[in-house]
């Protein structure tokens, strides 16, 4: 009996993993990707907070978008937020997506104005409700993403004043 149950739990297991830089199937044994040699061990180091920082200078190039959460981004706000706050993009603000962010603010503060407006809209034209049903399934598809853990999130690995990376 035991073995079965053994056989089962590496039957169930995924021999696979994707790499969050070049997103090539790797096994989930290796310890660097075989196609763009990114170091796996080296994602336990990295933060959000860098990445925001990164964001902010404009500068891409050791950015990566995981699903693995880092340390200093926590499942509880992130969840809350997308539930309380997506409709406004807060958890797009909290994990440092501001161009998402500030469209999803955009399409809020549209909503609203359509509310508030909505006889004279109504007359003028019905078309421009479409950015109201968008902004409102890019919130349900975000819920859905954070509540099974799929959701994206820029991470980096800190730099020191020379240029190096923080182990």
């Amino acid at each position: 009996m035991n073995n079965y149950i053994i056989l089962t739990m590496r039957i169930n297991k995924k021999p696979f993993k994707r790499c969050p830089r070049c997103d090539n199937k790797c096994l989930q044994t290796a310890t660097k990707c075989g196609e763009c040699g990114l170091i796996f061990s080296r994602l336990d180091y990295a933060t959000n907070k860098a990445a925001k920082e990164m964001i902010k200078k404009g500068d891409r190039d050791y950015i990566l978008y995981t699903s693995q959460l880092p340390k200093d981004v926590d499942y509880t706000k992130l969840l809350l937020y997308t539930l309380f706050l997506g409709l406004f993009g807060g958890h797009y603000y909290y994990v440092g997506k501001y161009i998402k962010g500030i469209l999803m603010s955009a399409m809020m503060v549209y909503t609203i104005v359509c509310v508030v407006f909505n006889a004279y809209l109504v007359e003028a034209l019905s078309v421009l409700y479409v950015p109201i049903g968008i902004g409102v399934i890019g919130w349900m598809i975000s819920c859905i993403y954070v509540i099974c853990k799929k959701f994206k999130v820029p991470v980096c690995i800190e730099m020191t004043e020379t240029g190096g990376f923080k182990v």
